[in-house]
């Protein structure tokens, strides 16, 4: 049952991939993402925990949204909430993750 838990569901529709978290109880709502993540996905948590979202606390719900929202791949509009200044800079055709690693948010080479 447990492992259920931790396994990503994703339905495929058109060309694009909705993904939908996998159904929690309600106290299992209130934890922090993390502390499933970090069993489920260590690697994608340590990256968040170690990058400047991690160090800042941004929560995951503020990118991913929350589990009745849930995206797996942010658009460019949440990440304008907080970084509007920085995509007045980039073409409006780039995806933020095209110049930056998802999760550790730096520059690729």
């Amino acid at each position: 049952m447990m492992v259920l838990l931790f396994m990503p569901v994703v339905v495929h529709a058109d060309n694009n991939a909705k993904a939908v978290h996998p159904e929690l109880s309600e106290q299992e709502m209130y934890i922090s993402c993390a502390d499933c993540h970090k069993e489920a996905t260590p690697e994608l948590e340590k990256q968040w925990y170690d990058s400047s979202h991690g160090i800042a606390i941004v929560k995951c719900y503020q990118c991913h949204g929350t589990f009745g929202t849930f995206k797996l791949t942010p658009t460019r509009t949440d990440c304008a909430v907080c970084h509007m200044d920085q995509l007045t800079k980039c073409s409006t055709d780039t995806a933020c993750w095209d110049c930056h690693t998802p999760h550790l948010f730096k520059a690729k080479k």
